[in-house]
């Protein structure tokens, strides 16, 4: 999914966008970077690893300035060597343009071949890169930023949630359907950006509200000026952003994601209630729908599987093997809550089933008398082509399995899932947001339908 933040105006801009990333490290593990205005140019520092092993105390104090903009990466589009690391720039005749981006281009291939074609070629394989290259090529037409952006607007499609540098100016601009999440508030006299308001929260400042689908923002020492690109007839946000992805303690879309995980797990109760001794979520991300369905049913809430805090998110792992190998170091059984009992198993989704039935298998080991498997989502049937790493069909189970077939593969004794219109319920503004992974209804033509 990606984490994207930016500061201006503000002492010890590395400092501040450290904490930024720090905050933003569950929505990637793969990569971080992070480049620094010092009046004169954009240092950029990045790596592959995490924010904690890439940025110490030293490589802080090199990346002096005011100004500047942090990336923690889970890569969609392009591998995770450095080379696709953010953040990434282009040059144009006036300078260095600097960019981070969260979302996915769908369009890149043609993009690429058309700024190719423009004398702009690509260094990596990623689709920052291919925004930043088309915002460069515009401008050296046009001689506007603005302008180049909107251009960029215009022949670019995907989703993206971007902050880009340009000596010593910022701008903060979103896709015309608002697919992935950009917040916005004050720090010090100062702006900061991030893709969660818990990251605004982390750096000290205080969050104001959402950059708007469509708009651009532009900083400059002259002060703040907000204008609308474009408008799209309506929003279409990522709903995994509530489900999954974002953190509880954030604001997203204009709700927050922990009152929205609760009312998930009240509505599954609701929908699937379950002959149960008492609730055990699947740490973390299913903590709050766990609370709801437990507060829903009458049922006891137990912290019956243990989570590390030292591993990552198992479904952003690279590779299957890495996957099932963090699903072991990741969870350890309560013995004591589990032997004997009854759980109802609550976790906000299924992509592949195979963490599922590890965790099941565990729960078994540890003497569990039997297993309901409570999910607060609807089952993902359709890839995810706008920053979810689920472009391949054939890799998601409940594209090709029924809910009984699934509940047989992943071992448990009756399984439910969230119904679409359940979870539509549990939102303010159902009608603007995405759920093509869910439904097949694809705000954006996606690159394979073409």
């Amino acid at each position: 999914m990606c984490g994207v933040c930016g500061i201006y105006n503000s002492d010890k801009a590395a400092e501040k966008l450290y904490l930024g990333l720090f905050a933003l490290q569950h929505r990637g593990q793969d990569n971080a970077g992070m480049a620094v205005w010092d009046g004169k140019q954009s240092r950029i520092v990045k790596d592959r690893g995490l924010v904690f092993d890439i940025f110490g105390r030293g490589t802080l104090a090199e990346l002096p300035g005011t100004a500047g903009i942090g990336h923690t990466r889970y890569p969609t589009a392009g591998d995770s060597s450095v080379a696709n690391a953010q953040p990434h720039y282009a040059d144009t005749k006036d300078g260095r343009m600097v960019i981070v981006s969260n979302g996915d281009v769908t369009n890149m291939l043609e993009q690429t071949r058309f700024l190719k074609s423009r004398g702009f070629t690509p260094y990596g394989s990623n689709d920052a890169e291919v925004i930043a290259a088309s915002i460069a090529c515009y401008y050296e037409e046009c001689g506007d930023v603005a302008a180049a952006i909107g251009r960029m607007m215009d022949a670019v499609k995907g989703s993206y949630s971007a902050i880009l540098l340009f000596n010593g100016a910022m701008y903060v601009f979103r896709d015309p359907l608002g697919i992935r999440p950009l917040a916005m508030g004050y720090i010090n006299g100062g702006w900061v950006f991030a893709s969660e308001s818990c990251a605004i929260d982390t750096m000290g400042g205080t969050f104001e509200r959402e950059v708007a689908p469509g708009e651009l923002i532009a900083i400059t020492d002259r002060g703040l000026a907000s204008s609308r690109l474009t408008v799209a007839g309506r929003c279409r946000h990522c709903v995994f952003e509530h489900i999954y992805f974002s953190r509880p303690d954030s604001v997203i879309f204009g709700e927050s994601v922990s009152k929205v995980r609760f009312k998930l797990g009240q509505a599954l109760a609701r929908e699937h209630p379950a002959a149960a001794d008492f609730v055990l979520p699947v740490p973390d991300s299913s903590n709050n729908a766990a609370l709801g369905y437990a507060h829903e049913a009458g049922l006891p809430f137990k912290l019956a599987l243990i989570r590390s805090h030292y591993i990552g998110r198992t479904f952003i792992g690279s590779t299957q093997a890495i996957r099932d190998f963090a699903v072991k170091l990741k969870f350890n059984p309560v013995r004591a809550h589990l032997d004997g009992r009854s759980a109802a198993v609550v976790d906000d989704s299924i992509v592949r089933g195979t963490t599922s039935k590890k965790i099941m298998k565990m729960l078994r080991d540890f003497g569990a008398a039997s297993l309901h498997l409570r999910i607060s989502s609807p089952p993902i049937r359709y890839p995810c082509y706008y920053g979810v790493d689920t472009p391949r069909q054939q890799e998601l189970i409940g594209s090709y399995k029924s809910v009984a077939q699934i509940r047989e593969f992943v071992n448990v004794d009756s399984l439910g899932y969230l119904s679409l219109e359940g979870l539509k319920k549990c939102l303010e503004r159902p009608d603007d947001y995405c759920y093509a992974c869910l439904d097949g209804d694809y705000p954006i033509e996606p690159p394979a339908l073409k």
